[in-house]
């Protein structure tokens, strides 16, 4: 499945974008970077290599990567223990519908 990485994501209004490091866009590629690498207590080290693996495919792809449905499933996962509901939704969506703005 392709998703686009670069889709900027939006605040409660549905028209601001949300400002990350520097006051740059805050993308959906940074939150999967973000959420794949922070710590997850249950992670045992084969779900944390296989994260890993994640942010290196997403890392060095260019504005859109190609994921399986496993990996699709770990970023959701991850997304949904770590990030706000309001960056967790619209990530999800992203994921379902290839990045896709609406």
């Amino acid at each position: 499945m392709k998703i686009k990485t670069n889709t900027a994501l939006k605040g409660v209004d549905g028209v601001e974008t949300l400002k990350g490091e520097k006051g740059h866009p805050l993308t959906i590629r940074d939150i999967i970077v973000n959420s794949v690498l922070t710590p997850i207590q249950e992670d045992d080290d084969r779900k944390k290599f296989e994260k890993w693996e994640i942010f290196k495919k997403v890392r060095d792809a260019g504005d859109e990567v190609t994921l399986t449905i496993e990996e699709v499933g770990v970023i959701k996962k991850a997304t949904g223990k770590i990030q706000p509901p309001l960056i967790m939704g619209q990530v999800w969506e992203a994921l379902e519908n290839g990045g896709k703005d609406k």
